[in-house]
């Protein structure tokens, strides 16, 4: 099992991409908070992912201990909070972020952790995206995220983007 915080599932739902995500990585779980966040408004990514959760491709489930704590101690919004308490609570394998702060916190306790320029980066190597949309999908999650220079030439370098 995977669990998710927003972000990552906000930038696949922008750049069309979350049901290729989903097909191929199964099962993702995510806490209470994370599926309020993703479903605030009536943005076109916001309905994708009401409709995923709908439809059962991504299992929302509650914790069962505090964030007080992890929310004292790191910067971060509760839903990165409660996907970093649910890794725990759930055995996961890793969590799916693309976060800064909660990169930080599986840093330090050595969670994996797996962005959306990786996942990219994973289908192409798999087979499931050819090149040119591969580097078609990191650019505009480039666009769309925060991601240092030097992280997004890396991820262009392995799938080998002009």
């Amino acid at each position: 099992m995977i669990v998710s915080n927003a972000s990552t599932l906000i930038l696949f739902a922008k750049v069309g991409i979350i049901h290729e995500f989903l097909n191929e990585f199964g099962e993702i779980t995510i806490p209470e908070e994370v599926e309020k966040e993703i479903a605030v408004g009536n943005t076109f990514d916001s309905k994708i992912l009401k409709k995923v959760i709908k439809e059962n491709h991504i299992t929302v489930k509650p914790i069962k201990s505090n964030t007080s704590n992890v929310l004292k101690e790191f910067r971060m919004h509760e839903g990165e909070a409660e996907a970093f308490i649910l890794f725990n609570e759930c055995n996961a394998k890793a969590i799916l972020t693309d976060d800064g702060e909660l990169i930080k916190l599986c840093k330090l306790f050595e969670i994996p952790f797996i962005n959306a320029l990786a996942i990219i980066t994973h289908m192409f190597e798999k087979g499931i995206l050819t090149q040119t949309e591969a580097c078609k999908y990191l650019k505009k999650l480039n666009d769309y995220g925060r991601y240092s220079k030097n992280i997004y030439i890396y991820f262009k370098q392995e799938v080998k983007c002009p």
